[in-house]
């Protein structure tokens, strides 16, 4: 892994020149070892059967995905979901929030659609109100070394085995729970200041758009568009390592998401 994510930082300098390339080998290597910084982001890692979880009237979350849900680049380690619940607590009135989150460093789908399999993680989907996933950066970007070759073949390629493991990931996640509201988080474009802007942009736009339609497949399940957040001013809300947001970043994110979801007496 440590080889192939060098490779694809010698491909970006090869495509453009910018100092910030700095940045992004500065953190990468946190980046794919699953580290972020602060470990304020819990991953649950028990195995035996959990206690089923009874409806107590209290609000539940479930995150999953990679590290835009463990907040990777947040020096305060809140990522998105840590917004999202802040703006929730403002119209909760008074309703406990509680958050179980499995961010993973460096995840792609496949390792999502294994990562369902494990017990806690599917006693806690049976039970949550909201379920919110992060996926797909890290099966297209692939460490930079998509920027190598960003032919529409070998793009068709990466976008189809994700479209097939994403269907799997809603799959089980509606077979287990059929009634929370499940929000994906839509890709950004990290690359705007490369050279091959319209390009990679072209290329996250497709993306969305096909995620939008597996996404549409499904019952209360819904795309949250990024990429406008990003696209005007992408520099001022990346982290040092000019992949992931930084906190004013994650902030708009959060916020976006907290805006969709209602309790009962606002709708």
């Amino acid at each position: 892994m440590k080889g192939k994510w060098i490779q694809g930082l010698m491909v970006v300098s090869a495509i453009s020149g910018f100092v910030w390339l700095g940045g992004l080998a500065w953190t990468m290597q946190d980046y794919f070892t699953g580290k972020s910084g602060k470990d304020s982001v819990p991953v649950s890692t028990a195995e035996e059967s959990p206690t089923p979880i009874v409806d107590d009237g209290k609000f539940r979350v479930v995150a999953l995905g990679d590290s835009l849900t463990r907040g990777a680049g947040d020096p305060e380690g809140k990522g998105y979901i840590g917004y999202m619940v802040d703006e929730l607590k403002t119209k909760a009135a008074g309703q406990e929030i509680l958050v179980k989150n499995y961010g993973v460093n460096g995840l792609r789908t496949p390792e999502l659609t294994a990562s369902l399999d494990k017990p806690d993680v599917r006693n806690e989907l049976k039970a949550a109100d909201v379920i919110v996933i992060s996926t797909g950066g890290n099966d297209l970007f692939q460490g930079g070394e998509t920027l190598g070759n960003l032919d529409p073949s070998n793009i068709a390629g990466i976008q189809e085995a994700y479209a097939e493991q994403l269907n799997l990931v809603l799959k089980d996640i509606r077979a287990v729970n059929s009634a929370s509201k499940l929000f994906l988080i839509g890709l950004y474009n990290p690359f705007i200041a490369l050279k091959e802007t319209q390009t990679t942009t072209k290329i996250v736009r497709d993306w969305n758009y096909q995620t939008a339609e597996t996404a549409a497949k499904y019952t209360d399940t819904v795309l949250v568009p990024t990429m406008d957040l990003f696209q005007l001013k992408v520099q001022n809300y990346l982290a040092r390592d000019q992949f992931h947001p930084n906190a004013e970043g994650y902030k708009l994110i959060g916020e976006r998401v907290a805006s969709l979801i209602t309790w009962e007496g606002e709708r």
